[in-house]
């Protein structure tokens, strides 16, 4: 699409249509994220080693620090360019570009050092069972050691679509993810390589490298709004400074994440190894659940960067209106079907009977939590869009932190297994109704906007 249909769909198309022709591309990626998420754990149970499945849930607060790190460097970048291009200012462009990039690659090369170095410590900090700390080191060694490829592609995809080139960094992804399932079996088990939970990894890698190297050649080769010349780089400043201020927020709030996993996988793990793998199992129901809130609000991002650094309050409150209703109803209806249907969501990702039984009052529990998932999401990536630093940064470490940890550690210890059922709703609901009271400057500024 050419640089003026693209900045022609933040600035002139029906809001509705505008923020469906953003948010697609992103719920669609979401989606088979979320899909590749699930077969990975049905692939892995057919393995039917539940020190396996434990292994993925203690693994999950590690391996996502790659994509915190993406994250954060990437939203950062993509906050800033859709202010430059909402207020015509295409001249700092390039150098942000350049700049990101740079960032990127130095971090990266920081980040796997200092991950596989510690890699075991970190680990023991979760689990004390041989079996699980075996199969999460070598599972995770290879994600780790080849985080460079997950770091960039995070980065890559949100700049690409902050400049309104949504679709391809979707097809990428997806393509990505299709040729990760197909792997899988291949480097998993007995027929192939039979590596099994390692060749989870092994596979991954592939899949992320591929795409990773894909929308490099997009930045380099095809975009017309968009284009990094090949070993072009640099470190402006400026453009570091605006990175940072967004960007340590969100890489805060995924980074955050990590930990929460991380204390999550510890207090279930204190009821044995079946109830963590039971629980890691129940837990894919959450990223089920997100999975079109989280688009649907990276979707929204560049809308309101865009339309932010025009000052056109009209769409902009019309844009995080839609975006909220839209959110919030499905979950109300993602909430209903967890509420009434848990153990059919755990018997699409395994076959053992007490993982299912074990797992599906966790999903019961994030039966009441989903529906405020999406008015915590909107007003967080409402800070992010419009460069709030100091109010992203408060919304990062709020649901994660400062809200979810402490109940993570302190309610099981108290009520037992049903403690980590009622942790994620109590958790959505206090993070909701807080960033709400903090968006209240924000809409007294967007009224004031000429």
């Amino acid at each position: 699409m050419a640089k003026s249909n693209k900045i022609a769909i933040l600035r002139d198309a029906p809001v509705g249509r505008a923020l469906v022709y953003l948010a697609l591309p992103a719920v669609l990626t979401s989606l088979v994220n979320t899909l590749h998420n699930l077969i990975d754990t049905v692939y892995i149970s057919q393995l039917h080693d539940n020190a396996m499945i434990a292994a993925t849930t203690v693994a999950l607060p590690i391996s996502t620090f790659a994509q915190a790190i993406g994250d954060g460097i990437g939203v950062g970048t993509a906050s800033y360019l859709g202010r430059l291009l909402g207020a015509k200012d295409e001249s700092r462009v390039e150098s942000l570009i350049a700049t990101s990039i740079t960032v990127t690659f130095l971090v990266s090369i920081v980040a796997c050092l200092f991950s596989v170095t510690l890699l075991k410590p970190l680990i023991t900090i979760f689990t004390n069972d041989p079996a699980v700390i075996h199969h999460s080191y070598y599972y995770l060694i290879v994600l780790m050691g080849f985080s460079f490829f997950t770091i960039s592609k995070q980065v890559l995809s949100h700049m690409l679509r902050a400049g309104g080139d949504v679709n391809y960094p979707m097809i990428v992804i997806v393509l990505s993810i299709a040729l990760n399932i197909i792997l899988n079996p291949f480097f998993m088990f007995d027929f192939g390589l039979g590596l099994k939970v390692q060749g989870a990894a092994v596979a991954t890698i592939i899949a992320e490298a591929f795409a990773s190297l894909a929308l490099f050649h997009r930045l380099i080769t095809k975009d017309e709004l968009l284009r990094w010349k090949l070993g072009h780089f640099m470190l402006h400043v400026p453009s570091i400074k605006e990175i940072i201020n967004v960007g340590i927020p969100v890489f805060v709030r995924s980074g955050l994440s990590s930990v929460s996993h991380g204390f999550f996988a510890k207090s279930a793990g204190m009821f044995g190894t079946d109830f963590l793998a039971a629980s890691g199992i129940a837990r894919k129901g959450e990223y089920f659940a997100r999975f079109v809130i989280m688009g649907v609000a990276q979707g929204y991002q560049p809308f309101a960067a865009y339309n932010y650094g025009a000052r056109n309050k009209q769409r902009l409150l019309s844009g995080m209106k839609l975006s909220m209703s839209f959110t919030v109803s499905y979950g109300v209806a993602m909430g209903l079907f967890f509420m009434f249907f848990p153990h059919v969501f755990m018997g699409w990702l395994t076959d053992d009977l007490t993982l299912i039984s074990l797992g599906k009052n966790i999903l019961i529990g994030y039966a009441f939590a989903v529906p405020m998932v999406g008015v915590y999401q909107i007003f967080a990536y409402n800070f992010q869009a419009l460069g709030k630093g100091k109010l992203s940064f408060i919304s990062a470490v709020l649901r994660q932190g400062i809200v979810y940890c402490p109940l993570v550690v302190i309610l099981p210890r108290l009520f037992g297994m049903a403690g980590m059922v009622v942790v994620q709703p109590i958790c959505d609901w206090c993070s909701a109704l807080i960033v709400f009271a903090l968006s209240k400057p924000i809409f007294k500024e967007i009224q004031e906007m000429e």
